[in-house]
């Protein structure tokens, strides 16, 4: 497996590249990089494929976007950053918010997109709310600051956050919090809703971040997509069940 960097931009970009064939593009979730998935690559690779793993702009080794980013300009930069390497038309894989990049990409360039795979997509960004995610919205907007007056508020902000579930938020640091604040308003249903390619969709049962009910409305939203549900497991089944998922994965690919 090789790494590569290029510069675009002014932003270092890092990413990882393996196999030939028919180009695949994996977009990593908040939080993660290109490294969570060498094991679907080294898979992927085996059987053909070529595999383009990028570090997302502040993710990684790739550097952190000069100004708040959103789902726009991930997405627009992923594009610029396939032309550049001279990826024409490819397989896009998205898990979390890379799913909800890989809609946004899909809705931008859909004659790029051969086939189209969401994992545990964070796609979903209304007022649909359950307790937890009522508090991390209340979190990431209003309680920081009132945390820092509390004494002792590096502990208590800490332990909020991990009650509340919002460890993306907490262990982000200078503009990756405010372009987090960013992308958790920024619905991508609509777009789903007009995706025309074949999709696969991928959930983990147990997915306590995307709920799994987030997997039958994405299904719904997209005409002809199948949905593959991995038992027993949370929101990362391409890390948990690497085997089963692989299975999906390239049957998927594969599919005449």
């Amino acid at each position: 497996m090789e790494d590569k960097r290029i510069i675009i931009n002014g932003l270092e970009v890092y990413y990882i590249e393996e196999g030939q064939g028919e180009p695949v593009v994996i977009l990593h979730g908040w939080g993660a990089n290109s490294h969570y998935w060498e094991p679907i690559a080294e898979r992927l690779a085996k059987n053909n494929f070529r595999v383009i793993i990028p570090d997302l702009p502040g993710f990684g080794k790739s550097t952190a976007p000069r100004e708040i980013w959103g789902i726009d300009e991930y997405a627009n930069f992923i594009l610029s950053f396939l032309e550049i390497i001279e990826v024409n038309k490819f397989n896009l894989i998205g898990h979390s918010f890379g799913g909800s990049l890989a809609i946004k990409i899909t809705s931008l360039s859909p004659e790029k997109i051969i086939k189209l795979v969401l994992c545990d997509a964070a796609f979903i960004r209304t007022e649909r709310l359950n307790f937890r995610q009522k508090v991390s919205k209340f979190l990431t907007k209003l309680a920081p600051d009132f945390l820092k007056k509390v004494p002792g508020s590096q502990y208590l902000e800490k332990a909020v956050y991990r009650l509340a579930g919002v460890t993306d938020y907490y262990q982000s640091n200078g503009i990756m919090r405010d372009i987090l604040k960013k992308v958790v308003s920024e619905d991508t249903s609509a777009l789903a809703a007009q995706i025309k390619k074949p999709c696969l969709i991928v959930w983990g049962e147990n997915d306590q971040v995307t709920p799994l009910e987030d997997g039958f409305v994405l299904n719904n939203l997209v005409k002809g997509s199948e949905l593959k549900i991995l038992p027993e497991v949370g929101h990362n089944p391409y890390r948990k069940k690497i085997p089963e998922f692989c299975e999906v994965l390239l049957g998927f690919l594969n599919k005449n």
